[in-house]
């Protein structure tokens, strides 16, 4: 393992650090002063600011600002990283052509450089996965509301499987969607198509005991409840489920920064 650190380099210094890295397939980090330009499926600027740029082997490039842990700007892998320098300063280019995408890094001022020769062929193992939330939620469906009964986990249907069909105190029946992930649109439109699914067969599981325990209660068992269950969920996605007469539960012991939470898309915000 080699680490290699520089203060206050100069251009020319952390342009040849980082040509020096990417020959070598080393992880190269700049503490900088720097502005930054997108181009690519759309266009923008970042104008100056303190910030630190991460160059990966692999042709992933990052860009942090002092807060928040998800990168500003960033270039996945599969690209390249390059630099030079322009009217005395140095400047990191990464760039990729599947889709035709760049971010332009100009340093104004470099208050450190740091290389780092890693290795590391450890695979992530995630805890906490859906499966996980499953047998949690079926071991105590309380947490999702008090009086909450577990009838069937994971029942078949047209369109796909749905994670539980529940029975609340008064006996009305409950459909339960699960998600590891921040919930999303799609997550929503999903539960709606099994809440729709059961009104439409006139309560497809009356077979079941949430036919009987809707019977025994008084409850019309042709009344549903639609509920989504995730560690999370935008504004925006808690509002379409209350303007649908659909509802969300928070697990937030499940929640994570790792992989999984990131697949929300921007459309979900």
């Amino acid at each position: 393992m080699v680490v290699e650190h520089l203060d206050a380099p100069d251009p020319e210094s952390v342009v040849e650090a980082t040509k020096a890295a990417v020959r070598d397939g080393a992880m190269l980090t700049v503490s900088a002063n720097c502005q930054v330009e997108y181009e690519g499926r759309t266009s923008g600027h970042l104008g100056r600011g303190d910030r630190i740029l991460v160059a990966k082997p692999d042709g992933t490039f990052l860009v942090h600002q002092p807060t928040g842990h998800k990168p500003v700007n960033w270039m996945p892998g599969g690209g390249s990283v390059s630099a030079r320098v322009s009217e005395g300063e140095a400047v990191l280019l990464a760039r990729r052509t599947n889709p035709s995408e760049r971010v332009e890094a100009r340093v104004h001022e470099a208050y450190a450089v740091t290389r780092f020769d890693a290795t590391d062929g450890a695979t992530y193992e995630e805890s906490g996965t859906e499966a996980e939330m499953h047998e949690y939620i079926e071991s105590n469906p309380a947490v999702l509301e008090k009086g909450l009964r577990i009838v069937e986990h994971e029942r078949e249907t047209k369109y796909g499987f749905v994670d539980f069909y529940a029975v609340d105190e008064e006996g009305t029946p409950v459909v339960v969607e699960v998600k590891r992930i921040q919930a999303t649109l799609n997550h929503f439109d999903q539960l709606q198509r099994y809440v729709s699914l059961y009104e439409e067969s006139n309560g497809e599981v009356r077979d079941t005991e949430v036919e009987r325990a809707s019977i025994a209660n008084g409850e019309a068992a042709s009344d549903v409840r639609g509920m989504l269950v995730a560690p999370s969920a935008s504004e925006r996605v808690k509002r379409a489920l209350r303007d649908n007469g659909l509802e969300f539960v928070g697990l937030s012991e499940f929640e994570t920064d790792a992989k999984g939470s990131m697949e929300a898309k921007l459309s979900d915000f």
